[in-house]
């Protein structure tokens, strides 16, 4: 039970706009979802050397009234003003900064104006005294548009190896204290960069090497800004290349005007249908900015500008929709973001669950509709032999507040209606079985209320349960049924619940599950990297038992530390986390990993080694691997959560996650070995896990072992 209410970790889920500035119009209106929808499209208008304004430096304000008329929420301008931007390199020096602050209210700077680095200004030029140059105006800038409160400012890459840019960038970004994003623009087409006759790389290899050489920095600071020009590259128009996109922190999209072309029916501007698909498919998040300025050449008529935002709006608004739709249900119900959120799985061994956490899950339209079926259909087979049986004993593992209790009375119900007569009704004695004293509360009722007293609750352990059937007399159980798996399968240690029982089964006695199999699957997502980077218990919460072997110790304060041996970073990154994946990108196939049968009458062991092979066909950052499960409840009916055969609608898992400790660049036709062991000893179980690669001289390398001996992540079998 993976999925909404596990255990939500620290760190932030800002996603990768959480700063990328101008928030003019962004808050929703409740009562009205189209405006709401509409208000969460912000395009703004970008100031070329076109613009026919004498002296427009100094009269921002007319000029973005002006621009917001022509429905724009906002303006990019030359942070050193249009005079400095456009310095043809004649003179000794450029202009100096002259965009007066004291035009606009402070807020007004922050809420409707972002900044644009100076178009003669180039780190990496060939020309030395020009790359010199533009370093030390380029921190100038920058320190102006923090002067002025500016949200966000915008930097091109002109180059496919922009090292002396990034090393500018990656020093302002880890030295300085401001509440300011850079976006860095990406242009559709590596023809548009400076670059080696032998480069073969591509426009999102180009940003990720930027990325890297900004030792990947927060992606809430460092965003990726495409440039759409009329010439996109294959990557932009083949989808699998495009996802790539997706776990990147793309937040910006600058948009030429040339790219639009006259409708003939309306005689309006209207993007081109491949140029409308590739907005639509990375348009991640609301937090997104779009950006329109005249081409080279071209003129910026009034009208022309409008017509350029409102198809704009039109695209967009279609996306919000789309995914207004796809996120019905418990996803969109109150102020909970579960999008890119990291959890902790559930250990109901080790913890006892609230009641809240039962509720949520009980709210699954899928699950327990998939059990009902399972049971009806095991009682079908069982109850239409000839021996025509007349009672069933069904034991509830693990009841929780009862909702599998409940489908069972129904699956009875139901059976008897389609295959019996009122005077030969099948029926089945219920032994109900928890450990959670608190929820025990709960069963007893529902026995007396809903159940008609019809079960018989015990408060146990289900791996004590052979002791105390024993003792109490009950029957031994034809059917057992259970809801004990995580989102990797067997992450809150179903099968040694399982095996615990197993003394006390018939030789014929079915269980629903009957099997279950994990999945794994190398993903790109530069916002779980680093959320992941970032995680951390506050202060007060520091002593809470995090999920290491060695628990928490008490410091000489009086403090309590959950002991990490190599540290809390290591610690973050060789865990289990369960996220409702957003920001990220499959870049392979999930394959199968461990695989489990029930009931384990041969008492095999449960520890597991796998070695999983993966052929990448896409240049890529793998940060990690997502992990799923598929699950046989009885016969031909399944639960899954993995990809290719996903239970659509439900709700009661999310993804798994296991990370790598680095970003792991791999390049098409590269491939990984990725590695597993499932280890148990006499308290708990974990994994280890590792993977092996091949380097750029052909010699096979392997990552470090993580989480081993199950220091930063255990399961603990007892509490």
């Amino acid at each position: 039970m993976s999925g909404a209410n596990s255990q939500q970790q620290g760190g932030s889920n800002s996603g990768a706009n959480a700063e990328s500035g101008n928030n003019a119009s962004s808050s929703a209106t409740e009562n009205h979802p189209e405006e709401s929808t509409e208000r969460r499209i912000n395009i703004g208008w970008v100031t070329g050397r076109d613009e026919k304004i004498e002296d427009l430096d100094k009269k921002i304000a007319s000029y973005c009234h002006t621009i917001g008329l022509q429905n724009y929420n906002f303006i990019s301008f030359p942070v050193g003003g249009i005079k400095r931007s456009y310095w043809d390199g004649q003179s000794e020096l450029p202009p100096p900064i002259d965009l007066p602050d004291l035009q606009l209210k402070n807020h007004l700077w922050e809420t409707y104006v972002n900044g644009s680095i100076s178009e003669w200004i180039d780190c990496d030029s060939s020309d030395a005294r020009i790359a010199e140059l533009s370093e030390k105006e380029l921190v100038k800038e920058l320190n102006y548009a923090v002067y002025m409160g500016l949200r966000s400012i915008v930097i091109h890459l002109r180059h496919a190896d922009s090292p002396r840019l990034a090393k500018v960038v990656n020093q302002y970004l880890w030295t300085k204290n401001v509440n300011m994003a850079m976006w860095v623009i990406v242009p559709s087409t590596m023809s548009r960069l400076e670059k080696k006759p032998d480069d073969k790389r591509d426009c999102w290899e180009v940003w990720a090497d930027f990325r890297t050489l900004c030792s990947n920095f927060n992606c809430a600071k460092l965003i990726a800004g495409l440039n759409v020009l009329p010439d996109l590259d294959e990557e932009f128009v083949d989808s699998k290349l495009i996802k790539r996109w997706w776990a990147e922190p793309i937040g910006t999209f600058l948009i030429d005007s040339s790219v639009f072309q006259t409708d003939s029916s309306t005689c309006k501007a209207v993007l081109p249908p491949c140029h409308r698909q590739l907005l639509q498919s990375l348009w991640i998040s609301d937090l997104s900015r779009l950006l329109v300025r005249t081409s080279v050449g071209a003129t910026s008529r009034p009208e022309l500008r409008q017509e350029y935002s409102e198809e704009l709006r039109t695209v967009i608004r279609g996306v919000n929709k789309r995914k207004g739709l796809e996120c019905e249900g418990f996803l969109a119900d109150g102020n909970i973001n579960y999008m890119d959120v990291l959890q902790a799985p559930l250990q109901p061994l080790a913890d006892n669950l609230d009641s809240s956490v039962y509720n949520t899950f009980e709210q699954d339209p899928i699950k327990y509709r998939r059990y009902k079926e399972a049971v009806e259909a095991c009682l079908t087979d069982l109850g239409n032999t000839p021996a025509h049986i007349e009672s069933l004993v069904l034991y509830v593992l693990g009841a929780g507040r009862g909702p599998l209790v409940t489908m069972s009375l129904e699956a009875e119900r139901d059976y008897n209606e389609q295959h019996r007569t009122k005077k030969d009704r099948l029926k089945l004695k219920i032994v109900v079985v928890e450990k959670n004293s608190n929820a025990i509360v709960t069963l007893r009722y529902m026995n007396e209320k809903a159940w008609k007293q019809r079960c018989t609750i015990v408060e146990s352990d289900m791996r004590a349960l052979p002791e105390i059937v024993k003792s109490l007399g009950l029957p031994q159980p034809d059917i057992i049924v259970s809801e004990l798996l995580g989102s990797f399968g067997d992450n809150e240690l179903s099968p040694e619940c399982l095996d615990g029982v197993t003394s006390l089964l018939k030789p014929t006695t079915i269980s629903i599950p009957s099997s279950y199999t994990s999945y794994i699957s190398p993903i790109m997502s530069i916002l779980m990297h680093q959320t992941i980077l970032s995680a951390q218990a506050g202060y007060w919460n520091s002593g809470i038992p995090g999920h290491g072997r060695q628990g928490t110790v008490q410091l000489e304060d009086g403090t309590y530390r959950q002991h990490y041996p190599k540290g809390l970073q290591v610690a973050n990154l060789d865990q289990v986390y369960v996220v409702f994946l957003r920001q990220c990108c499959h870049i392979s196939e999930a394959e199968k990993v461990f695989t489990f049968d029930h009931p384990n009458f041969t008492q095999s062991s449960n520890e597991r080694h796998a070695e999983i092979d993966f052929t990448l066909d896409v240049p890529a950052d793998i940060m990690g691997f997502a992990g799923y499960f598929h699950m046989t409840l009885y016969k031909n009916i399944t639960l899954s959560i993995e990809p290719k055969t996903y239970s659509k609608g439900m709700i009661s898992w999310f993804p798994a996650l296991l990370p790598l400790r680095k970003l792991h660049r791999v390049h098409a036709g590269d491939k990984i070995k990725f590695v597993i062991t499932r280890k148990v000893d006499s308290e708990g179980v974990w994994y280890e896990w590792f993977i092996n690669y091949t380097d750029k001289d052909g010699v096979t390398q392997s990552t470090a072992l993580q989480n081993e001996n199950g220091e930063s992540y255990y399961m603990k079998l007892y509490g």
